[in-house]
């Protein structure tokens, strides 16, 4: 390996002790870094598969009884019916399909803005909601009335608590474009 490439000075000059000090501090260097990266790519990992589960849990709650989406929909009056009634339709079916993409790391290059665009929107709902004074039930996790564990534990009333959330899973979603460095070592060199 030319260590004149890495730390700027040459083997020729016998000096064992700086090349172990060097050796020593350039594969704490790599460990740390390589660290770093399992823990970022764990991260991700965790934040993708979540993300999806509760966009398959959300959507299928939906498919199963869409009236909490309905009515919170219904709030929205500078939306044409037309746009209330396709996002009233086809919003479960959307979760479902880029939850399921999610989950499995299938079509990533596609299913990851769509992912981050529906957190995005799911966000700015919430702001709105907040903003607009809208009390009640989103529809996220269902009919409020037959209370589900996530829904429960997450909520789903408008409010600071939407928001934050929201924020959390956009953030989460806004996690998975970091890109994941490729290291690689070639004593070759």
């Amino acid at each position: 390996m030319n260590y004149k490439l890495l730390h700027g000075w040459d083997m020729t000059d016998n000096s064992s002790e700086k090349f172990e000090r060097d050796t020593f501090f350039f594969s704490d260097s790599y460990t740390s870094l390589m660290d770093k990266l399992k823990f970022l790519s764990a991260v991700k990992i965790v934040s993708r598969i979540l993300l999806g589960a509760l966009l398959l849990f959300a959507g299928y709650l939906k498919v199963q009884d869409n009236t909490a989406l309905f009515e919170s929909v219904a709030y929205i009056t500078w939306i044409p019916l037309f746009l209330k009634s396709l996002v009233i339709d086809t919003l479960p079916w959307i979760e479902i399909v880029v939850g399921g993409l999610l989950v499995f790391n299938l079509f990533e290059k596609v299913v990851k803005p769509a992912a981050l665009l529906i957190y995005f929107s799911f966000f700015i709902f919430a702001i709105y909601g907040l903003g607009a004074g809208i009390e009640g039930d989103c529809g996220c996790f269902g009919d409020p009335d037959e209370a589900t564990i996530i829904g429960t534990l997450l909520g789903s009333e408008f409010g600071w608590k939407m928001v934050i959330r929201n924020g959390i899973f956009l953030l989460m979603a806004a996690i998975l474009f970091i890109p994941s460095k490729k290291v690689a070592y070639d004593p070759g060199d």
